[in-house]
């Protein structure tokens, strides 16, 4: 092939990735410029080679690249987003490799010429950010949704291990139910029952003794019906010991204590139990009575149903169980990921405020009606331990609707909010 023969024309750049501004030292502008000349380069160094718009499999074989390398640069080639040709191409020192394997192969000398100087630029504009290439990506994932995505991954990931070894402790599933039922004393009020726990949770260390179940202790006022946190059989008593699934779970009591804390009584994990590395399994059901509004109100429009994890894990599971007579505008329910601070009551119970929000938005996924595809490989046993809930809640699953979410490595100091749009209420009612 004619090394000195031009393959292809300059690609046009659309116009919204090179805004007009009055700062010419904006950094977004100088990302996107960069972009343009990076791939232009690149083209005139492979494609000589290659011909015009190649392969990945064309582009590792000539320049003999894995098969990674040569997907990214082929994606790089041909992409119109500037920012994307940025966050898909290699570091510096990869693109230098690249060129030299290119001049290898024959591509023309002004090419490679080219490219070396838009490497060098590139370089020069990475001293911009103190991260290196870890702070372009984040720049660039204001634009480019997949860098946005595997920034925050990777980001709770790290935030999720870091926690794991400052608290000594990791479970590999965290789950958590809400589930939601009318309220028999108040029809204007809805009763959350909640069916939670931790699977495979191990001490890295001993010493910490974590707090595994916290209760606000109430005592019942006659003809008060105000909140009040329950057993699953609607009991009072504030032992949280009574809280325990004990059937579905591997710990005995006397690994538990209990601490007073104001008005509230703490379960903790004794700071011996279990050995390092020794997994264990915790499951609690309790009921909340009265906790949301079923219609809406004057100031409120959307109830909120608050998830924050206590301990790292893996993988957390986030179940949303509704009753077939409970908010029909909610299906599925809106989630978001909330970070510290963030106070529902405080919000005015608005799914729109971003105040606290991080940028991704967890799907609530429909199981259908009913239990029965309520199962997980992490939990097997799941069906039956929501069979035993709803039994003792004297409910058929099968009047519920089951939405689920899963979320890898969300570390405490963040929570899931589950935004739910009140239905009104008639005038007949």
């Amino acid at each position: 092939m004619d090394s000195s023969k031009k393959m292809h024309m300059p690609g046009k750049f659309p116009q919204k990735y090179f805004p007009e501004t009055d700062s010419g030292g904006d950094l977004m502008l100088e990302l996107a410029d960069l972009g343009r000349k990076l791939q232009l380069a690149m083209r005139d160094l492979i494609e000589p080679l290659t011909g015009l718009g190649p392969k990945p499999n064309d582009i590792g074989e000539v320049l003999s690249l894995d098969r990674t390398q040569s997907w990214r640069l082929s994606r790089m080639m041909s992409d119109e987003c500037p920012y994307t040709i940025l966050y898909e191409s290699p570091a510096p020192k990869g693109l230098g490799l690249i060129i030299d394997a290119a001049r290898y192969a024959g591509s023309p000398p002004e090419a490679t010429q080219s490219a070396r100087q838009v490497v060098q630029a590139y370089e020069a504009l990475l001293q911009k950010f103190p991260e290196g290439r870890t702070g372009l990506d984040g720049a660039l994932s204001a634009e480019v949704p997949k860098a946005r995505e595997a920034a925050n991954k990777k980001a709770l990931r790290q935030v999720s291990i870091g926690m794991s070894q400052l608290l000594g402790l990791r479970a590999t599933v965290r789950y958590v139910s809400g589930i939601l039922v009318p309220s028999e004393n108040l029809d204007t009020k809805v009763d959350v029952v909640a069916a939670a726990g931790y699977v495979d949770l191990r001490r890295l260390r001993i010493g910490p003794s974590p707090v595994v179940f916290s209760g606000k202790v109430y005592t019942r006022k006659p003809g008060v019906h105000d909140p009040a946190l329950e057993t699953l059989d609607g009991d009072l008593d504030p032992d949280p010991r009574l809280r325990l699934l004990h059937q579905f779970g591997s710990i005995p009591p006397e690994a538990l204590t209990l601490e007073p804390s104001g008005d509230e009584l703490r379960l903790v994990l004794a700071s011996d139990f279990p050995q390092i590395n020794t997994p264990i399994t915790i499951f609690f059901g309790q009921r909340i009575a009265r906790s949301l509004e079923r219609y809406q109100t004057q100031d409120r429009t959307h109830e909120v149903v608050h998830h924050a994890p206590v301990l790292p894990a893996d993988i957390n599971i986030f179940d949303t169980i509704i009753h077939k007579d409970l908010y029909h505008q909610a299906k599925p329910p809106k989630l978001t990921i909330e970070r510290f601070g963030f106070n529902p009551s405080t919000q005015s119970y608005k799914p729109d405020d971003t105040s606290y929000r991080m940028d991704d938005e967890p799907q609530a996924i429909g199981l259908g009606m009913g239990i029965d595809r309520i199962n997980t490989r992490e939990i097997p046993q799941l069906k039956n331990l929501q069979a035993s809930v709803f039994k003792r809640i004297k409910h058929d699953p099968n009047d519920f609707y089951v939405y689920r979410t899963t979320i890898e490595y969300l570390p405490p100091g963040f929570a899931v909010t589950v935004w739910i749009p009140l239905d009104k209420k008639s005038d007949s009612m």
